[in-house]
């Protein structure tokens, strides 16, 4: 599973987060740590503590929150186990632990309040100021395996790929034993279309924890995108028998069959995802998902109704107020912009609004003129298509340090472009958009066709569909293909 360290935190959430903690006392500065310190006035509270960090290692949250509420009703105090405890919560109260922790962090030693800043900074979808923290992080506390896996995650958010697995393989340098970094360093290959290496760390990881649900549900993931899908299927089985509430197992389980064309199984799998997890949120990525599988199945009425429907989940946050934009841009690329526009534009007011956050505004809006310029697009809207390119060139401008921004307004150019019919212009920005950005990356082949280019069109297709991937968006984007390829007359 892609989440790997909750400690990491959760960019999309609500956020008002307090200032950072003051500096730490001169003697503290003057000598780095070897690893970072655990401050609590109570051993027990530690070693509560220390079992909590594991089971978030490993994903297994409702646990590790249980584990840290009992090390919290001990030393109310303990700033590190405030910050875990909020990261691994959903929405507004884990936000108001995180800040608290923020607080309780000026008697913690540097490395820890290092280490809460940074949580904060990721909540906050700080970027550039979550790396500078993680760096002074592996900096005050360099013999701390956690300390360079969390570096590692934060660069991999940030699409630095070969800097994220220098950052991993010094986690598992220090600690050999370090399994929730091979699955960061899985992921780290995956990404960038390298299953086989992918498979490799991960079966490292399942080796190194083979009690664990986690590890399986990643090594599934990884040979779902190999194409392996009895393989994929049995990993995620397992994770299953080791842990029935592992209800993330049931999404992987849904992704082999559906790639295997069990179309049934899949949307059984999804339904046992919804009716196993606790939380509002992780019931609505499986809806979500369903919604997906059920439009690409060409059950269009059933899956847009599901969609329409999520929106009412107000308390599955912070994924619901995304919900939206993802259902506009799927009636603005099924050609039906008239229905995709009045959706579009709540969304922007919205976001526009004093409603929410900057954290999950920005997104929002982002997502939500995506969705427009594809209908302005398909509408032959020329002018319309250039304004909203300029809108995201400008949010592009406002965060320099946001790959998916900047990704965001290559789009936005390609869009324009095709709107005017700038084919070989287009293909240009489109290829400079990130390779998890699925959509985008899909534009490559409509440009290259559209410009005369079949060779590039074929090249980008295939480089499209090399792996099959875990994500409503790829799935759709892999739907969509397959469509145009079934129609294009036979070469």
């Amino acid at each position: 599973m892609k989440r790997l360290v909750i400690s990491l935190g959760v960019v999309l959430v609500l956020v008002s987060c307090s200032g950072s903690p003051p500096p730490p006392p001169a003697a503290e500065q003057a000598k780095p740590s070897a690893e970072i310190p655990i401050t609590s006035k109570s051993p027990e509270a530690i070693d509560l503590f220390k079992k909590g960090r594991d089971l978030s290692d490993n994903l297994r949250s409702p646990e590790a929150v249980q584990a840290l509420d009992q090390a919290l009703k001990i030393d109310p105090d303990f700033a590190l186990a405030l910050a875990y405890r909020g990261s691994a919560t959903p929405g507004p109260e884990g936000l108001k632990d995180l800040e608290l922790a923020n607080v309780k962090a000026s008697t913690a030693s540097k490395p820890e309040q290092l280490m809460i800043a940074a949580l904060v900074a990721g909540r906050k979808a700080d970027s550039a100021k979550s790396q500078e923290l993680w760096a002074q992080l592996t900096d005050a506390a360099p013999d701390d395996w956690r300390a360079h896996m969390g570096r590692g995650a934060q660069l991999y958010g940030l699409q630095k790929y070969s800097e994220a697995l220098d950052a991993l393989n010094r986690a598992t340098a220090l600690n050999p034993n370090a399994g929730p970094a091979y699955n960061m360093i899985g992921y780290a290959y995956l990404v960038q279309g390298d299953a086989g290496r992918a498979v490799e760390a991960l079966k490292k990881y399942a080796s190194l924890a083979p009690n664990e649900p986690n590890p399986q549900d990643s090594l599934g993931e990884a040979l779902l995108a190999a194409g392996r899908f009895k393989e994929a299927e049995a990993a995620f089985m397992k994770a299953l028998q080791i842990s029935p509430q592992f209800f993330p197992a049931y999404d992987g389980l849904a992704y082999s069959r559906y790639y295997s064309g069990d179309s049934a199984g899949a949307l059984d799998a999804l339904a046992k995802q919804k009716a196993t997890a606790t939380e509002a949120n992780d019931k609505l990525t499986a809806e979500e998902v369903r919604a997906v599988m059920l439009i690409a199945q060409k059950k269009t009425a059933e899956g847009l109704a599901l969609y329409a429907g999520l929106e009412k989940m107000s308390d599955a946050m912070p994924g619901v107020v995304l919900i939206p934009a993802h259902r506009a841009l799927v009636l603005a690329d099924m050609g039906r912009a008239r229905d995709a526009m009045p959706i579009v534009e709540s969304a922007l007011k919205r976001a526009d609004s004093s409603e929410l956050p900057p954290a999950l505004a920005g997104p929002l809006r982002q997502q939500a003129l995506s969705a427009r310029i594809i209908a302005e697009t398909s509408s032959n809207s020329v002018d319309a298509a250039q304004q909203t390119a300029m809108l995201l060139e400008q949010q592009a401008r406002e965060h320099p340090d946001d790959p998916l921004a900047q990704s965001a307004m290559h789009f936005g150019l390609g869009m324009a472009a095709m709107a005017a019919r700038d084919y070989a212009g287009a293909r240009g920005h489109f290829e400079k958009c990130l390779t998890v950005d699925f959509y985008c990356r899909m534009q490559i082949v409509t440009a290259a066709e559209k410009g005369g280019d079949r060779t590039a069109a074929n090249a980008a297709r295939t480089t499209l569909m090399k792996l099959y991937l875990r994500n409503p968006g790829y799935l759709w984007v892999r739907a969509r293909l397959q469509d145009t390829a079934a129609k294009r007359p036979t070469e």
